[in-house]
């Protein structure tokens, strides 16, 4: 093959090379990358001397951690509801602010879902309060969800509410495996 169509293959393999080694972007899904850098020298063109293939110099890019990210938002607008944390109790204690900082920091980045749950609720111009128990294993992850109550009708907003907490990644419970009893507050604006 001559040299000239050597350097071409080399570029266009050089090219794919470097165009498939982008880094991942900040918003993506959990994920776990360690995509290499890649550097090439110019190849040799010349007629007599055979090309030399590109010398490839690996430098590792930071991983990207893998999180549990908050459950799916639809793109509809938000309903007018404000949502917040309005009581949490740690099934045989103890039940201080060390104890149940695990449970708060899991759900809360969770609050956006529950929002848009009160868009099928039966009446949006009247709140209340919902309310579960969670069973977390002593290494944390999804909870087992029982025990769901509310004054807010509506069967489609009850088992959306329960759908976002059945996906939420527990941290790991402080004191081993935990029952916890946690209640949301509705407020519309």
């Amino acid at each position: 093959m001559p040299a000239i169509w050597t350097t071409r293959l080399h570029l266009g393999m050089l090219a794919l090379v470097v165009g498939c080694g982008e880094k991942p972007s900040s918003t993506a899904p959990s994920a776990v990358s360690s995509v290499p850098a890649v550097v090439a020298s110019p190849p040799l063109a010349t007629a007599s001397a055979p090309a030399a293939p590109p010398t490839v110099a690996v430098s590792p890019t930071p991983s990207v951690v893998a999180t549990a990210t908050p459950s799916a938002v639809p793109s509809a607008p938000l309903p007018a509801v404000q949502v917040s944390n309005i009581g949490l109790h740690i099934g045989g204690g103890p039940n201080d602010a060390v104890t149940k900082e695990p449970v708060l920091k899991s759900v809360e980045p969770h609050f956006e879902a529950f929002r848009a749950c009160f868009a099928s609720a039966d009446d949006p111009k009247k709140g209340g309060d919902f309310g579960v128990d969670l069973l977390i294993e002593a290494a944390g992850g999804v909870a087992k969800v029982t025990h769901p109550r509310t004054i807010i009708g509506g069967d489609a907003f009850r088992s959306c509410v329960v759908g976002v907490f059945e996906k939420i990644a527990f941290q790991k419970p402080k004191g081993g495996r935990t029952m916890a009893s946690y209640s949301l507050h509705f407020t519309p604006r």
